[in-house]
């Protein structure tokens, strides 16, 4: 059994079901913003191993700012009082998930750019204005 200095860590994960599947979520989408760059980069003729590590530095970013998250939802389970409730975690999750859907349809439009036309990537493109207004296009 953990200590419960750290068990509390761990908690705003493995006792919220909401928490796990954002978790999943981003990890999935993730890998797939990855893997459908590489892709794109090849078809393109546009890989390179430096932006490859920008990208994989982009990637470890939001992984931090999950990390981040999670020691904030930590700190107020274990009853330190920082005026935010315990759902750090899940809402930076849900700001990645919209980055990363943002940013495969940007790859996707760039495979298939027939796709830029059709009604469900608007819809999307949309959401995500709504979700991040002014925020930096094409983030990774």
């Amino acid at each position: 059994m953990m200590p419960f200095y750290l068990d509390v860590f761990m908690s705003p994960i493995r006792d919220n079901a909401v928490a796990q599947v954002a978790l999943t979520a981003v990890l999935l989408l993730i890998f797939l913003d990855w893997i459908f760059g590489v892709v794109n980069a090849i078809v393109h003729k546009e890989f390179e191993s430096s932006k490859m590590r920008e990208g994989i530095a982009h990637k470890c970013g939001e992984l931090g700012f999950l990390l981040v998250g999670l020691i904030a939802d930590g700190v107020a389970l274990g009853g330190i009082d920082l005026g935010i409730g315990g759902y750090v975690f899940t809402a930076f999750c849900t700001y990645i998930i919209v980055m990363e859907v943002g940013s495969l349809m940007e790859i996707m439009c760039k495979l298939d750019p027939e796709l830029a036309n059709s009604p469900g990537f608007k819809l999307l493109k949309s959401a995500k204005a709504i979700a991040l207004p002014g925020g930096p296009e094409g983030t990774d």
